[in-house]
């Protein structure tokens, strides 16, 4: 599996910002819903440091792009200023 540059909490914090709500499964996974746009992401139960693997990172840009959320360019841009 390949992996990103981009830790976990990164991309949590943009989740949430965009309004996503936050849930733990224990012991399972974490899931991210937004209810005004029916989305939904799944993950499995990274921690803060990980660095999120690169099939999580390109479908979160992909359906936040699809869902009206945040445009692809847009999320590229957050990330690098994110990481910067």
């Amino acid at each position: 599996m390949l992996f990103s540059n981009l830790p976990f909490a990164t991309l949590r914090k943009l989740l949430l910002d965009l309004g996503f709500v936050e849930e733990v499964v224990p012991g399972s996974s974490l899931v991210f819903g937004h209810a005004t746009t029916d989305t939904v992401f799944l993950f499995r139960l990274y921690r803060p440091q990980d660095k999120v693997s690169m099939m999580d990172l390109m479908g979160v840009r992909k359906q936040l792009d699809l869902r009206g959320l945040l445009g692809e360019d847009a999320f590229d841009a957050l990330l690098r200023k994110a990481s910067a």
